[in-house]
């Protein structure tokens, strides 16, 4: 799939995360815990089975929950209000990546949209997704972690520990992100490989 991002946003995604994470009181290094950073930001975090409570169908909430569901996060919004709900059945790595997908539109300022478009098919804006992919990623697992990481010799699945996140997505961004290459070409040239 060809890349929607613009010239830069990668660079701009990882200095976004860095500011963010400083104004909680984290390093590059630190683990993100996506509902202070969403408490920060005066976004409030619903579990999609607190819905009920608040009137929601429990037989369409429970249909979101069962185990082969694909509902991960959304959020919703009012006005300049912004909730974002999460689906708590799912693993610990993949809610902090959900989490953090959906802060991300939101510190991108991407605009809301409706959840479906015409004919009833989910509207879908592939650069904000991209985005917020991207942003997500970078937030959970600034690059400058990364590097740290791997020059400090951690394995990949203490690194998706240590920074709460699945071992695909650990990987994905020690590989996308450059750290990987930066620290194989450092030892390269420090052992002359």
């Amino acid at each position: 799939m060809p890349t929607t991002l613009r010239r830069g946003f990668k660079a701009d995604a990882e200095r976004i995360c860095l500011e963010i994470r400083k104004e909680i009181g984290l390093t590059a290094h630190d683990r993100l815990d996506c509902m202070i950073l969403a408490e920060a930001l005066d976004v409030p975090v619903v579990k999609l089975s607190d819905l009920v409570s608040s009137g929601a169908s429990s037989t369409s909430v429970g249909i979101l929950m069962r185990r082969n569901a694909q509902f991960s996060a959304l959020t919703v919004a009012d006005g300049s209000r912004r909730l974002i709900v999460y689906n708590e059945r799912h693993p610990s790595g993949r809610q902090a990546n959900s989490l953090a997908h959906e802060i991300s539109h939101i510190v991108l300022e991407h605009p809301p949209v409706p959840a479906l478009g015409e004919g009833g098919c989910r509207y879908w804006n592939s650069v904000h997704e991209e985005e917020a992919d991207w942003q997500a990623g970078a937030l959970l697992v600034p690059r400058e972690g990364a590097l740290r990481w791997l020059y400090d010799g951690g394995t990949n699945a203490d690194g998706a520990e240590h920074f709460g996140v699945s071992l695909a997505l650990f990987e994905w961004r020690i590989n996308h992100s450059g750290a990987l290459r930066q620290v194989q070409n450092g030892l390269r040239k420090r052992f002359r490989i």
